[in-house]
C-alpha cells in the first residue's frame, strides 16, 4: 500500500541526479516580499507585503518541522538580501532562533550563522534543517527503521496508560508512536539518526488527536485517525526531497549552528566570526509560550533530547520568555526581558553592527499594545539607532485559525508588525 524503502531509495538517486543542475541559482528569491518605501517621514519606512501562502514559503529545509510562531521565511531572506555580510570573517547571530529560519537563509547565500534559544526541540529542528546530509545513509537507517517497526512489540505498556498520552492519542496510534519511538532509540548517532528523528517529531501532531492548524493544542472532536508510518513514511520522503532541493542550490557546507542556551548569555557563546548582523524574533506579547504548544512533541521526543546547562530541573525551555497571558506582572516582565536581551546583544557587537528585529503589536483587554514602538524606544535606551522600520504585511493568517482580537497589519491599520533595523552607532 505504503512506497517501499527502495523505491524512496530510486527517488532519492534521481534527485540528486536532477539537482545538480541547478546549482548556483536560488529558485526561492521569487517569495521575497513586494517592498513599497513610503515617502517623506523622519525614520526610513517601508512596507513588505508577502502575499505567499505557507506551502510556498516553506521551500528548501523550511517545512521539515511545522514550528507554530516563526517568521515567514521570506522576512529573514530579505533582511540577508539588504544586509548581506560584508566578509569571511562575519556571521549573522538569531538570539530567538526558534526552528532555524535565519540559519536555512543565511546557509543559502554563504553566510556563516548562529543560533540560541532555550527550547532542546527548536535546536534540534534548526540543526537538522542545516546539516548536510548523505541519502544513502538514511536510506539504509529508514530500512532499519521499517523492519523494526512493529505493533505487537510496543514496548513499556506504563506509557499507554499515562493520562496524557490517552488524552491525546488513540489506542493504536500511541503503540504505534512507541514502536516508531523504540525502533529509532537504538540507531547510531549521526546525521542520519538525527534526520529520522526530527522525521518522527514533525508527525506527532497529525496522528494526535488535537487540530493541526491550531497553535495551542486543542482536541479535534471529528478528527479523522491517521496511520502512524503512513504519515512517518511520508514525512520521511518529502524531507529527503526538500533536502536534496536544498543542497542542491548552497555552495559548500557554510557554518550553521544552533545552542541550547539562554539569550542573556550571548557572550558565551563561541561564534565563527564578528557579529555583523543580529536577528532578532522575539515571541509576541499575548500571542502564546512556545512550551505549551510544543507539549506533545516534548512527550515523545524526551529520549531524544540533546545535552544543555540549565540549573533548572525540567529543562531550560522553562525559562523562555514569558508572553502569555499579557498580564500587568508578565508584561513588565516581558518588557524586562527584551531590555536585557538588547543590552547583551549591544555589547557583543562591534560599531556599526545591525539588529533586525521581527516584532509585532498585540491587543490587550481590546486595546492596542504598541509593542513595535515600545521595543524600538528600548533599543535607543540600550544605545542603538533607529535607522529603519519595515511594516509587514501578513496574509496567510487571516483564515480558519485565526483569533479574535488578531492583528490585522494591512492598509490602516493601526495594529503593526515590523522589521525594526537598529545600528550600534
Amino acid at each position: 500500500m505504503y512506497q517501499h524503502a527502495d523505491d524512496l531509495g530510486t527517488k532519492m538517486n534521481l534527485s540528486i541526479q536532477r539537482d545538480l543542475f541547478t546549482k548556483t541559482t536560488n529558485p526561492w528569491k521569487r517569495f521575497l516580499p513586494r517592498v513599497e518605501d513610503l515617502p517623506g517621514l523622519d525614520v526610513p519606512m517601508a512596507v513588505w507585503d508577502i502575499p505567499y501562502t505557507i506551502p510556498q514559503l516553506s521551500y528548501a529545509t523550511h517545512g521539515h518541522f511545522r514550528y507554530y510562531g516563526k517568521f515567514p521565511s521570506s522576512v529573514a531572506a530579505m533582511i540577508l538580501e539588504e544586509y548581506p555580510a560584508p566578509g569571511e570573517d562575519c556571521c549573522v547571530v538569531d538570539n530567538f532562533c526558534g526552528s532555524g529560519t535565519t540559519l536555512v537563509e543565511a546557509k543559502i547565500r554563504g553566510i556563516k550563522s548562529v543560533g540560541v534559544d532555550v527550547s532542546w526541540l527548536a535546536a534540534f529542528a534548526s540543526n537538522v534543517k542545516t546539516t548536510i546530509i548523505d541519502p544513502s545513509e538514511v536510506l539504509e537507517l529508514f530500512s532499519q527503521v521499517k523492519k523494526s517497526f512493529s505493533r505487537q512489540e510496543a514496548g513499556d505498556e506504563d506509557i499507554l496508560s499515562e493520562k496524557f498520552v490517552s488524552k491525546w492519542f488513540s489506542a493504536e496510534a500511541a503503540r504505534d508512536l512507541l514502536s516508531l519511538q523504540n525502533s529509532l532509540r537504538p540507531l547510531p548517532e549521526g546525521r542520519a539518526r538525527d534526520f529520522l528523528v526530527l522525521a518522527f517529531l514533525a508527525i506527532i501532531r497529525r496522528v494526535s488527536r488535537a487540530y493541526d492548524g491550531e497553535v495551542r493544542p486543542h482536541i479535534n472532536k471529528t478528527k479523522k485517525p491517521r496511520d502512524v508510518w503512513a504519515a512517518y513514511e511520508k514525512k520521511v520522503r518529502d524531507m529527503v526531497s526538500n533536502q536534496l532541493e536544498f543542497q542542491a542550490v548552497i555552495e559548500g557546507d557554510t557554518f550553521a549552528k544552533c545552542y541550547v542556551h539562554n539569550n542573556l548569555d550571548l557572550k558565551s557563546v563561541e561564534l565563527p566570526g564578528n557579529p555583523y548582523l543580529i536577528v532578532s524574533h522575539p515571541p509576541y506579547l499575548n500571542s502564546f509560550d512556545y512550551r505549551p504548544v510544543f507539549s506533545l512533541e516534548y512527550f515523545w521526543g524526551e529520549p531524544f533530547r540533546v545535552s544543555e546547562k540549565t540549573t533548572n530541573p525540567k529543562g531550560l525551555e522553562f525559562d523562555e520568555i514569558r508572553a502569555y497571558p499579557a498580564s500587568e506582572t508578565i508584561s513588565q516582565q516581558y518588557y524586562d526581558h527584551l531590555r536585557q536581551t538588547y543590552a547583551e546583544t549591544f555589547a557583543l557587537q562591534q560599531t556599526g553592527g545591525l539588529l533586525a528585529i521581527v516584532i509585532g503589536d498585540c491587543t490587550v483587554n481590546k486595546k492596542l499594545e504598541p509593542v513595535l514602538q515600545k521595543t524600538a524606544d528600548i533599543c535607543e535606551q540600550v544605545g542603538y539607532n533607529l535607522e529603519k522600520v519595515n511594516l509587514r504585511t501578513t496574509h496567510y493568517g487571516l483564515g480558519k485559525y485565526a483569533y479574535k482580537f488578531r492583528a490585522d497589519y494591512h492598509g490602516d491599520a493601526k495594529k503593526r508588525d515590523g522589521i525594526l533595523i537598529l545600528r550600534k552607532p
